[in-house]
């Protein structure tokens, strides 16, 4: 059964957004985190992607509404973060990193709210200016994007007790054992669907036989 959102979960989710280091402390060694609370920021955060690539004013949006697939961009946006998730926990256990799986989850989620509040207000802003006012808009996304990044590094060096050189180089580890995790896992689908059509060939070439 998963644990109630309570006002003291949501006052420090709030407040590692403004002060990530003493924030995600108290999530982390205090237990002031929500998994239900992460879980549902990763389905907003998948929303407020596809709602963007829908919904943006046309000077900022140059999707292809006709090719777009909304499915495949929530999955894809979703697993991005859950892939990472993996990656971190699994590089961090072998370079005595302390945070749990479900630590670096929260992490994660939790500094998606500056992406969902920032692509909420572009995909709204954005139906109401002109041209030479986009650039404040793309200079909001560029702060919300850094703020994101600071946000994680911030949070994971946290939970972990790295420094930030340590801290850095396990992202960056993070990000390449990510890729070989997707690498390996298209190569794995590749040949089922390989063997499979092998097999369906076979039993249809039976089948014609008796």
């Amino acid at each position: 059964m998963k644990k109630p959102i309570t006002k003291e979960k949501l006052r420090w989710w709030g407040y590692a957004l403004v002060h990530p280091f003493d924030g995600f402390y108290e999530i982390r060694f205090r237990n002031q985190g929500s998994l239900l609370l992460a879980f549902i920021l990763l389905i907003l955060f998948g929303v407020m992607r596809c709602l963007s690539a829908q919904y943006t004013g046309f000077v900022m949006n140059f999707t292809n509404q006709d090719e777009l697939d909304t499915l495949s961009l929530f999955i894809s946006n979703v697993s991005v973060v859950l892939l990472f998730s993996l990656s971190n926990w699994t590089v961090t256990t072998l370079f005595n990193g302390k945070g749990k799986l479900s630590d670096i989850f929260i992490v994660l989620c939790y500094a998606l709210t500056v992406l969902i509040i920032g692509d909420a207000l572009v995909c709204f802003v954005s139906n109401f200016v002109t041209t030479e006012e986009v650039m404040i808009l793309q200079a909001v996304q560029m702060l919300c994007i850094a703020w994101f990044a600071f946000l994680i590094v911030a949070g994971l060096g946290t939970i972990h007790e790295y420094g930030l050189g340590g801290n850095l180089a396990s992202i960056l580890l993070s990000v390449a054992a990510a890729a070989i995790i997707l690498f390996i896992g298209v190569l794995l689908f590749t040949m089922l669907e390989r063997m499979v059509s092998f097999l369906t060939s076979v039993g249809q070439e039976l089948m014609r036989r008796l």
